[in-house]
């Protein structure tokens, strides 16, 4: 049986889930859940990526509000 490596099978199933938003994502949506976004605004959510939602009432950072 030949062994199958989990990098030629085409696809991002072996991705683990974003550690922020606990979604999966795919080599195409990376940067948004691994790439950090620098606000500037709250220090809460400075230097999280696009994907996090940041739930610090006084944030004003259009970006990390959901």
């Amino acid at each position: 049986m030949a062994d199958i490596d989990v990098r030629d099978r085409g696809d991002d199933s072996a991705r683990p889930m974003c550690y922020q938003c606990l979604q999966p994502y795919t080599a195409v949506d990376a940067d948004r859940h691994t790439e950090p976004v620098n606000c500037d605004d709250c220090p809460r959510c400075k230097l999280m990526p696009a994907c996090y939602t940041c739930r610090n009432m006084y944030c004003a950072c259009e970006v990390h509000q959901g």
